[in-house]
């Protein structure tokens, strides 16, 4: 399994355009899939620069419903004329982010898009084939990050604080290795670990993803305190972490401090073999 990172905060170097958001190919035994397809079309960019051709996408996978992870949805569709899309049955829901300077602003995907025929909506566990799972609805109970707060939903004339129930995860099996892969992990990185090895009843090898632990319109990171705890539970673990995107510099710093050589950052141009 080769992965390479499209889209990130930071970039390997200035040959690919970094951005806000999020996006992941992955070439497997069977399948060459996108996870997340970042906010605009700099994923088209890079890919070409990197030697993957988005023709031969056969799977597209949108984490959640933030535009930083499906912003490049449309641009997507018009470079490939196969894939089937996977997005969860509330991603299209209308998402804000409150910014205390500017109010509200709209963080959500581009409703018009919703009906294409070729998108496929997802509830809880949806299995794409004996090797591809995707799954959400995760219990919320432990190491929420607190910039989840800014993050609202609106229904009708009410902003609700977001729920996260349009997020989704991924589990890849090759051989002998199971791989969960996150975009942002909203409902708390440890909450969605714990619920993809009760589903496989068989422990996470590889997490990938980022992890929220830095606000993006501020830059403010979570309590330190909360950092180091959170990497304790993580050390714990027999998995091996790469993080990325919203986990922020400062607090993987923290998190490398504790962890050592179990998590690693990938950055645009990156790439991974498993």
């Amino acid at each position: 399994m080769i992965i390479t990172t499209l889209v990130e905060n930071l970039s390997v170097s200035n040959e690919y355009k970094n951005k806000h958001g999020l996006s992941f190919h992955i070439k497997t035994k069977n399948h060459n899939i996108l996870f997340d397809l970042g906010p605009d079309k700099s994923f088209l960019e890079n890919a070409k620069k990197l030697n993957i051709d988005i023709s031969d996408v056969d799977i597209a996978i949108i984490s959640h419903g933030h535009s930083d992870h499906g912003g490049g949805l449309e641009g997507f569709l018009k470079n490939n004329n196969k894939a089937k899309v996977y997005i969860n049955k509330n991603a299209f829901g209308l998402y804000y982010t409150s910014i205390l300077k500017y109010g509200k602003y709209y963080i959500g995907l581009n409703r018009e898009l919703k009906d294409d025929k070729r998108i496929i909506l997802t509830d809880d566990n949806f299995k794409i084939d004996e090797d591809i799972l995707l799954f959400s609805n995760v219990d919320r109970k432990k190491f929420l990050s607190t910039s989840n707060k800014s993050l609202l939903k609106k229904e009708g004339d009410l902003y609700l604080e977001d729920d996260f129930r349009h997020e989704q995860n991924l589990i890849l099996k090759e051989r002998d290795k199971h791989i969960l892969i996150s975009g942002c992990s909203h409902c708390g990185v440890v909450n969605i670990l714990d619920k993809a090895s009760k589903i496989l009843n068989e422990n996470i090898d590889i997490s990938i993803g980022g992890l929220h632990l830095c606000k993006p319109s501020t830059k403010k990171i979570e309590k330190e305190e909360f950092i180091r705890a959170l990497g304790e539970n993580l050390k714990e673990r027999d998995t091996k972490f790469y993080t990325c995107h919203c986990t922020g510099e400062k607090p993987f710093s923290i998190l490398k401090e504790i962890l050592g050589e179990k998590i690693d950052y990938l950055k645009t141009g990156s790439i991974l073999e498993i």
